[in-house]
């Protein structure tokens, strides 16, 4: 349940990155959105997402701290508030926090890596210090960037006077940049884990097959889609000038009938009366006009207003490279993201069957289902709150606006990638947006909703910390929970006995291994049989050790720890002299000294065994004196 919405809230929020910008530009509406992205979301999850999960997201928490109790939580509810205030938060940052919050409960402030040294890496730090970088470096980049792409479609293209005509002829260079660059970053960022197992596949090789597959596409496009595309927007715009002309008769039509399925819907059963609303119910987070609040909201009318347009023939060019920059990212999305969901519900799933708290757990089918089915109905029925902050509240934005954020996005985040950046899509679209606005003046840009939007980035790792911090402390410090802690300190102190007796009983046999090889001065213990003991007792002083190590066998049931100390007493109790007799194992001898076999020198009793080590004297008691 718990994955489950949390990529409910995901989808809520994090997916309204990829189509926010397109159907804030209107290039696509809202329910075609959605369906682009749930069918792309779903198949990139499936596709790609079924792969090795880190148990512990961005080197955040200390795993060691976990080996012996894992329990792991996420706060998803922090999504899906941020999604009713129309703040775009970042997945990423929220798994983070909670992690932060239930590592800092359980181990304290050793069990976050707060800024752990990596040299491979810019900054040369993995941990916190990094999130917070993202929150500056990750926006300012996009912005940048989608700026300087703007400026130059703005500049060569949009303010000429022949902008239609000029729009297809700089189509083929920007299908190709546009090809490579995504494709590209679902190589990287969506597909990485995939292919990083095989040692062939480097990302220099990505980038080459990023090529190849663009100039194929700029080659069909000037061949196939030039054609179709300008005979498409020929027609498109011809048609909406017939439209424009009969405007009032079509209102008129629709108003009939409107008002002929009010009557059929009132003459219908109650029954069919509760379908259709529960389909209009169902149905609602498609069909939010996202586009209302430009008549509704004073300063964002004020944005759009004093916004530059175009001619829309040419902003029509670019509509499809935006689609298809959306289809690509949220493709990534889905391959890439879908491990914030999967991966603790695989944890939990593989600790709960094996008792293991592996480092790293490949997420069954249906676990990355539930958690893809979460992404897409989150997006479905929710997620037109963020779709609406992204397209249409923050800035004012057309197709060749939408695309240069888009693209930017996914280079930002493609080249971040290579050199270690800190980077988060949600901030990176946010900042390209910003930087499109900022081209209008300072008008352009709605400057109080951007300082919520920052102020929550920096919430989203605190509050979803502090919330996942209360709650794991419920569980972990509550009367009536299993005491996992003193069960693992059982467990290791039985354990350790077990290995003491074994490793007492080894260091006698080694002082006499040379008696033992001379097959003749104690009858009990010849060569043959003092090499199967010495394999059997280090076999089982190194089973001991297999045991301790929780990180490969997880839990132990009772008979591995009771059945492991038993052996050890058995095996003391059927190698001692006790048991033998001093007799026995040295003839003739009446006393005996260390490990001498001559009569001759025996001048006192023999020694015991050496004291087993004192284990629980932090107990108050003392177990060699009991």
């Amino acid at each position: 349940m718990a994955a489950f919405a949390f990529g409910w809230g995901t989808g809520s929020n994090d997916v309204a990155n990829a189509f926010g910008t397109s159907v804030g530009a209107k290039t696509l509406t809202l329910k075609q959105a959605v369906i682009i992205a749930i069918v792309f979301e779903f198949v990139g999850a499936l596709v790609l997402g079924r792969v090795s999960t880190s148990t512990i997201a961005g080197g955040i928490a200390n795993i060691n701290v976990f080996l012996a109790e894992p329990e792991l939580t996420v706060g998803f509810v922090w999504q899906a508030l941020a999604s009713y205030w129309e703040l775009n938060v970042s997945a990423t940052h929220s798994i983070i926090g909670a992690i932060i919050g239930f590592s800092f409960v359980f181990g304290g402030a050793n069990a976050v890596n707060w800024a752990l040294p990596d040299p491979t890496s810019f900054p040369p730090y993995k941990g916190v210090v990094p999130i917070v970088l993202a929150w500056f470096v990750s926006p300012v980049l996009t912005g940048l960037c989608a700026c300087i792409l703007f400026l130059l479609v703005r500049t060569l293209v949009l303010r000429r006077q022949n902008s239609y005509v000029l729009s297809f002829w700089v189509l083929p260079v920007m299908v190709m940049l546009t090809s490579w660059v995504n494709i590209y970053f679902v190589f990287t960022k969506g597909a990485k884990k995939t292919l990083s197992s095989d040692s062939s596949w480097t990302d220099s090789k990505a980038a080459w097959v990023a090529a190849c597959c663009a100039a194929g596409l700029t080659f069909l496009t000037i061949v196939i889609v030039l054609p179709i595309l300008k005979w498409k927007a020929d027609k498109k715009f011809r048609t909406d000038e017939e439209k424009a002309a009969g405007a009032d008769e079509e209102a008129a039509k629709a108003k009939t009938k409107a008002e002929d399925e009010a009557a059929a819907t009132e003459n219908n059963s109650k029954f069919l009366k509760a379908m259709t609303s529960l389909k209009r119910a169902a149905m609602h987070g498609m069909e939010v006009d996202v586009h209302e609040v430009v008549e509704e909201d004073p300063i964002v009318a004020a944005i759009h207003k004093n916004a530059e347009v175009f001619d829309p023939k040419a902003e029509y060019a670019f509509s499809y490279l935006q689609v298809f920059s959306a289809i690509c990212v949220i493709f990534a999305h889905g391959a890439g993201e879908v491990g914030y969901m999967a991966g603790p519900l695989a944890t939990i799933w593989f600790t709960v069957k094996d008792g293991v708290l592996y480092s790293k757990v490949q997420a069954p089918i249906w676990i990355i289902i539930i958690s893809a089915l979460g992404l897409v109905i989150g997006l479905a029925t929710y997620g037109y709150n963020v779709t609406r902050a992204v397209g249409t509240r923050m800035a004012k934005l057309s197709p060749t606006r939408g695309f240069a954020a888009e693209l930017s996005t996914a280079l930002v985040i493609m080249v971040a990638a290579q050199y270690g950046l800190p980077t988060s899509s949600s901030q990176c679209i946010t900042g390209g947006i910003v930087g499109l606005g900022m081209l209008e003046g300072k008008t352009g840009v709605n400057w109080m909703f951007l300082l919520r939007t920052f102020c929550s980035w920096i919430a989203t790792v605190v509050v979803v910390a502090l919330t996942t911090a209360a709650i794991f402390a419920m569980g972990v410090f509550a009367p009536s929970i299993s005491c996992n802690k003193q069960l693992y300190l059982y467990e290791r102190y039985t354990i350790q006995q077990g290995q003491s007796i074994a490793k007492d009983v080894l260091s006698t046999l080694n002082a006499y291994k040379t008696f033992a090889y001379q097959n003749t001065t104690l009858p009990n213990l010849n060569q043959t049989k003092w090499q199967a003991m010495n394999k059997s007792i280090n076999a089982y002083i190194s089973n001991g050790t297999k045991f301790l190590t929780y990180k490969t066998t997880g839990a132990l049931n009772p008979q591995q720890t009771n059945g492991y100390l038993a052996a050890g007493i058995s095996l003391m109790a059927a190698t001692s002299i006790t048991t033998l007799g001093q007799a026995q194992t040295y003839p003739t001898a009446k006393v005996c000294n260390d490990n001498s076999t001559l009569p001759m020198t025996f001048t006192q009793a023999c020694k015991a065994p050496q004291p087993m080590k004192v284990i629980g004297a932090e107990y108050g008691y003392n177990i060699t004196t009991v």
